[in-house]
C-alpha cells in the first residue's frame, strides 16, 4: 500500500509559510545560529519559536506549527551561514514497484492541493510548471534548481514552483515548493515514491552565494 510518511497536510503547509512571512530579519538568520548550547543560540532559536531537535552536522527545528526544518550551511556542519532551509511538507512511498502507477496518479492529484496552500499565503508564483515545460527558468544561481540538461535527464523538479523575493528589502529569500517522483517509480520492478519539499534560500545577490 501506498503510505504517506510526514502525517502533513497542505493546511499544515499554509501555517509554515505563514511563520516564514514573519521573519523580520532575515540577514540575521542567514548569518547563521550561534554555538549551540550559548545564551545567544537560544535567543536566536527563540525569536520564532523555533525549538531546536537536533545538532549532527546541521540544525534541525519544530516550528510553532509542527513542522521539521534543516537549516543547511555553505560548509556542512559548521553551523553558519546558512544556504537554505527545507521542510519536507509530503512525502509518499510504494510497498512494492505494482503501486508505482499510484503513485503518480496520487501525485498529480496532491500537487494542486499543496500549491493552492502556497498561494493562498504568498500569492501568484513567479513561476510554476512541470519539468519539461518549454519556458521552465533557469536558476538565479545553479545551486537554486537543476539546469535544463540535468533537469531533462532527471526529470527533476517534477513539479515547480517559485516566488521571487521582492526588491528593497535586505535578505527576503527565494521560496521554492518542489514535487520530486524517484527514479524507481519509472521502474517495473523498484518500489517507487514522491515527496513536496518547500525551501527558502536567501537572494542570489547575497555574500553566501559569492
Amino acid at each position: 500500500m501506498l503510505t504517506e510518511t510526514t502525517g502533513r497536510t497542505p493546511q499544515d503547509l499554509a501555517a509554515e509559510l505563514t511563520g516564514i512571512k514573519a521573519v523580520d530579519d532575515w540577514p540575521s538568520v542567514w548569518s547563521g545560529p550561534p554555538q549551540s548550547g550559548s545564551a545567544e543560540f537560544d535567543a536566536w532559536c527563540g525569536r520564532y519559536g523555533w525549538e531546536p531537535l537536533t545538532f549532527d552536522r546541521q540544525l534541525r527545528v519544530r516550528t510553532p506549527s509542527g513542522g521539521k526544518w534543516t537549516f543547511y550551511d555553505r560548509a556542512g556542519g559548521m553551523w553558519s551561514p546558512l544556504a537554505n532551509l527545507v521542510h519536507y511538507t509530503w512525502q509518499l512511498k510504494a510497498e512494492t514497484a505494482a503501486e508505482n502507477s499510484a503513485v503518480f496518479d496520487t501525485a498529480a492529484a496532491t500537487w494542486p492541493e499543496f500549491l493552492g496552500a502556497a498561494v493562498a499565503v504568498l500569492g501568484t508564483p513567479t513561476w510554476t510548471g512541470s519539468w519539461d515545460s518549454v519556458d521552465f527558468p533557469d536558476p538565479p544561481h545553479p545551486s537554486y534548481w537543476a539546469g535544463r540538461d540535468q533537469r531533462m535527464l532527471n526529470r527533476e523538479p517534477y513539479r515547480f514552483a517559485y516566488w521571487a523575493p521582492e526588491a528593497g528589502v535586505p535578505g527576503l529569500p527565494f521560496i521554492t515548493l518542489t514535487q520530486t517522483v524517484t527514479f524507481p517509480t519509472w521502474t517495473a520492478d523498484m518500489a517507487g515514491g514522491s515527496a513536496v519539499s518547500l525551501e527558502i534560500r536567501p537572494p542570489a545577490d547575497t555574500k553566501a552565494h559569492q
